[in-house]
């Protein structure tokens, strides 16, 4: 049977784990976010004085279309959407192209009553690295060879996100000094010694967390500046310098609040 919801996790379909899978519902959720904010003096009204994104939850919702005397038959197609649940790593549904979300943590559901054959089971999916969901495919940019230059990235989304890049050195020669500035953020490195051949790599991990590599060794200490590389939604600028010429690469995936 084609199912109209669908969910993947991990690349696996949820209803290809068995015949009986009747997926419900689909909620997709919504960042939540926490508001600080002071009362004007007089008047009336507050000022908001910060915000901070906390987590993201997604529940999927299903039945087991078993009969209820099959209760051992039952509790073993539960126990597989469980073992499937506990895997983590990208969630996806079928009508949300080209979004992706990175689960941290699974809810589970209580089994109650498996003779109760109507009964339904929400399994929760929480993201609290990156609480939003992400585009798969990325807005990307390439130079030609050069030292020097700038360009400027439309960011999708909502929300704010980060900017990976790579840099190629083409010049045959080592060199030490690298900067790239996005939007109003901006990372310096000194002291790379990266060599004539060798490439720089700004990326982060499923956590978010920013990486900085000259091949496979971290260059992190190198950095000064900002601790990443942030944009908005919009029209950003990228800025980028380096000692020597050489082949720049820019990506950037727009984050979603739900």
């Amino acid at each position: 049977m084609k199912l109209s919801r669908r969910v993947s996790l991990g690349g696996d379909q949820l209803d290809k784990i068995d015949d009986s899978i009747v997926i419900r519902g689909i909620d997709t959720g919504a960042a939540n976010e926490s508001i600080s904010a002071v009362s004007r003096m007089g008047g009336s009204g507050q000022r908001v004085t910060g915000s901070h994104w906390n987590t993201l939850d997604v529940s999927v919702s299903y039945a087991i279309d078993i009969p209820k005397k099959q209760l051992a038959l039952r509790r073993e197609v539960f126990e597989k959407v469980n073992a499937w649940a506990r895997k983590a790593g990208w969630l996806r549904v079928n009508f949300m192209e080209n979004r992706r979300m990175y689960v941290d943590k699974v809810i589970y559901p209580s089994a109650g009553d498996l003779r109760d054959w109507t009964d339904e089971y929400t399994i929760t999916f929480r993201a609290y690295n990156v609480p939003f969901w992400q585009e798969e495919t990325p807005t990307t940019y390439t130079s030609g060879t050069t030292a020097k230059g700038s360009t400027s990235m439309t960011v999708n989304g909502h929300v704010q996100t980060v900017v990976n890049a790579t840099f190629t050195n083409k010049s045959g020669v080592s060199f030490n000094n690298l900067t790239i500035k996005a939007g109003s953020s901006e990372i310096k490195l000194a002291g790379l010694g990266l060599g004539g051949s060798e490439k720089l790599t700004v990326t982060h991990g499923n956590d978010g967390l920013l990486k900085i590599t000259k091949g496979s060794t971290s260059v992190y200490s190198k950095m000064s500046g900002a601790d990443d590389l942030y944009v908005n939604p919009g029209k950003n600028t990228i800025a980028f310098e380096a000692d020597r010429a050489g082949v720049w690469t820019f990506e950037s995936y727009g984050r979603y609040i739900g």
